[in-house]
C-alpha cells in the first residue's frame, strides 16, 4: 500500500513520459501484492464455509475504488486536472494505509519458514497439475474479458453507440461496478453453499457472461437503447464480482490455505499476460473490421465503427471459452477435495 500511494503521487508529479512510466510501474507492482496478501489474510482468519462470502467483501472496496473510477473521476478530471485527481488518489491510499495498520492484526500464532525459493517451487510444482492449469485458464479468461470490456472499450463503444461524450457513456460502467460489488458479495455467499459444485457454478456463469456480451453487439445495442445497455452492464457486472469468489474458492480449494498465495500469483499472472497479450490484438481486428488504418486502435477510436465492436464482441466471445473448458479440467481434483 506505501508503494501504491507513493507510485500515485510521483505519477501526478511526473515531469516527463519516463518518470510516469516508472511511476505506474512502482503502483502496478504495488498493486499486486496487496491482492495476494489479502486473500491469503482471509484464508487465515476465517473458516472454510465463510471464505467465499468474506473474499467478496474483501473485493467491494476494489469496486467502489472502480465506482469512482468512471463518471465521478472523468468529471473531477475536467474540473480539477488529471494531476490534482492523482494526488488526492495517493492522499485515499495513506489514509487507508493507516486504517489498515490499527485494524488488521497479524495471529501471533501463524509463523512460517518458508523461502523465497520455496516459494518459487512451488509455483512451478503447481504448473505440473492439469486442474490447476484449469483454475488459471478460468481466471485469465474471466478476466482479460471484463477488463477488455470494462476497463478499455466499454466508454468508446458506448460513446460511438449513441454519439455521446465519454462522461454521459461512463454511466454504464458505473452500473457494472456497482453490479460487481454486489455481485461479490451474494454470489460470494452463494460460492459458499455451492462448494460441491463449483465446477457448474463456473461453467454456468461463463455462459451467462457470453450471452450478456453477445446483447451488447451493435445492432442489438443500437435498437434498444441506451437504457438496454445500462441494464445489460449492470446484469454483466453482477455476474462479473460473483465469478471471482468462486475461482478464489477453487484456489483455496486446489492450493490449501497453505499456499494460496502461490495459487492466486499463478492465476493473477496468468491473467495479466493473457490480458496483455490480447489487447494489441483486439485492436488491429477492430482497426481491419472498421477498415481503418493504422495499427494503434486507442489512439484511432474515431475511424473504429460498427463493424469495429462487432469484431469486439466475437472475440470477447472467444476468449470466454477457456472459461468453460477450464473448470472440466479441474473437475476431478475438486471432486477428490
Amino acid at each position: 500500500m506505501i508503494a501504491s500511494s507513493l507510485g500515485s503521487a510521483a505519477f501526478a508529479l511526473a515531469p516527463n513520459l519516463l518518470d510516469v512510466f516508472v511511476a505506474r510501474l512502482i503502483v502496478a507492482c504495488g498493486d499486486a501484492l496487496v491482492f495476494t496478501a489479502l486473500l491469503k489474510l482471509v484464508a487465515q482468519s476465517f473458516a472454510d464455509e465463510r471464505f467465499g462470502m468474506m473474499s467478496g467483501i474483501s473485493q467491494v472496496s476494489g469496486y467502489v475504488g472502480g465506482v469512482i473510477a468512471t463518471t465521478p473521476l472523468a468529471a473531477a478530471v475536467s474540473g480539477f486536472g488529471w494531476r490534482a485527481c492523482f494526488l488526492f488518489i495517493a492522499c485515499i491510499g495513506l489514509a487507508n494505509l493507516a486504517f489498515a495498520k490499527l485494524a488488521l492484526k497479524p495471529d501471533p500464532a501463524s509463523h512460517s519458514n518458508k523461502t523465497l525459493k520455496g516459494v518459487v517451487l512451488a509455483a512451478r510444482q503447481s504448473l505440473a497439475h492439469v486442474a490447476n492449469w484449469g483454475c488459471a485458464m478460468t481466471f485469465a479468461s474471466h478476466f482479460a474479458v471484463v477488463t477488455t470490456l470494462s476497463g478499455v472499450w466499454g466508454i468508446p463503444m458506448v460513446a460511438h453507440f449513441f454519439h455521446i461524450s465519454p462522461t454521459a457513456a461512463g454511466t454504464p460502467l458505473l452500473a457494472f461496478m456497482i453490479g460487481n460489488a454486489l455481485g461479490s458479495i451474494f454470489l460470494g455467499h452463494a460460492a459458499d453453499r455451492a462448494a460441491a459444485a463449483l465446477d457448474r457454478a463456473l461453467i454456468g456463469i461463463c455462459v451467462l457472461r457470453m450471452l450478456l456480451i453477445a446483447m451488447l453487439l451493435p445492432p442489438i445495442a443500437q435498437t434498444f437503447g441506451l437504457a438496454y445497455v445500462t441494464v445489460a452492464f449492470t446484469a454483466l457486472g453482477l455476474v462479473a464480482g460473483g465469478t471471482v469468489p468462486l475461482v478464489l474458492k477453487c484456489v483455496k480449494k486446489l492450493y490449501t490455505a497453505d499456499l494460496i498465495g502461490v495459487g492466486a500469483s499463478v492465476n493473477t499472472t496468468a491473467a495479466g499476460i493473457f490480458a496483455g497479450i490480447s489487447q494489441p490484438i483486439i485492436g488491429f481486428a477492430m482497426l481491419a473490421a472498421s477498415n481503418a488504418s493504422g495499427t494503434d486502435a486507442v489512439h484511432n477510436t474515431a475511424a473504429i465503427g460498427d463493424g469495429g465492436y462487432s469484431a469486439l464482441i466475437v472475440i470477447l466471445l472467444l476468449m470466454s471459452l477457456p472459461g468453460i473448458a477450464g473448470p472440466l479440467l479441474m473437475r476431478s481434483k475438486l471432486i477428490a477435495r
